[in-house]
């Protein structure tokens, strides 16, 4: 499981969630998005990546809190 760095809340029900993950923000391109579970055989959910800093080794994640598995996720 990766490390969750940060959390903002943009709005009411749109989360940021900064991650650790080194080797995806190295080699990510444009377009590109993650499968994200929140835990072992929980629902599957793409999520684009909106924003990478190669340096940190960090992705942006950006959830809107819609059904279920999303609004898990934006209370990790």
């Amino acid at each position: 499981m990766h490390k969750i760095l940060s959390k903002t809340l943009l709005s009411p029900n749109v989360t940021r969630l900064d991650v650790l993950a080194p080797r995806i923000a190295q080699i990510r391109l444009p377009g590109q998005f993650v499968i994200v579970r929140r835990g072992e055989g929980a629902e599957r959910i793409p999520l684009t990546i909106a924003d990478a800093n190669p340096g940190a080794g960090s992705i942006a994640l950006v959830i809107q809190a819609a059904g279920k598995s999303t609004r898990e996720l934006a209370a990790l």
